[in-house]
């Protein structure tokens, strides 16, 4: 096994570390694709904060939702990312790197640590995915966000297209 191929089972060794895996990715919740792959750069449709197939810590950050609860929903948010990318690509072998991540933090009016509550899926990124993990990011704050979750995330990300 050469060292790409055994990238994918290193990522999952690691989540497995922190009791963690790759959650089964939803299906589309309207009429778009779940991601699009074009010449080497791959887009994914917004993530979304959910375990079991349901979706969990829920409100606006800074009123139903402390910053730590924020983190976590967006390390959970980034943990449905990497299983959407190994959906795309049929593995993270041919994954080369993050390249941007853009945070939407539903957040109260006077809450304003939205990159803080972003950094949680930044910090998932980075340690599941290693060097391959290092992206651009923005943070932004918007009232409420689809179904009442609290952290969307669009991420694009650069692959092999010729593997």
């Amino acid at each position: 096994m050469d060292r790409d191929s055994r990238f994918t089972a290193e990522v999952l060794a690691r989540l497995h570390e922190r009791g963690l895996v790759l959650p089964v990715p939803a299906p589309p919740a309207g009429k778009y694709e779940p991601f699009r792959l074009v010449r080497g750069t791959g887009y994914l449709a917004a993530q979304l904060p959910s375990r079991d197939g349901r979706y969990v810590l829920q409100g606006r950050v800074g009123a139903e939702l402390t910053l730590e609860e924020g983190r976590q929903a967006a390390a959970l948010t980034a943990l449905s990312a990497v299983a959407r990318i190994h959906q795309a690509l049929g593995g993270l072998e041919r994954l080369e790197s993050l390249l941007r991540v853009d945070g939407y933090v539903a957040s109260a009016d006077t809450f304003v640590d939205q990159p803080e509550v972003v950094d949680g899926a930044s910090e998932l990124f980075l340690w599941a995915l290693g060097e391959r993990g290092r992206h651009a990011r923005t943070a932004f704050a918007v009232g409420r966000l689809p179904k009442n979750n609290s952290v969307e995330l669009a991420v694009t990300f650069a692959y092999d297209p010729t593997a």
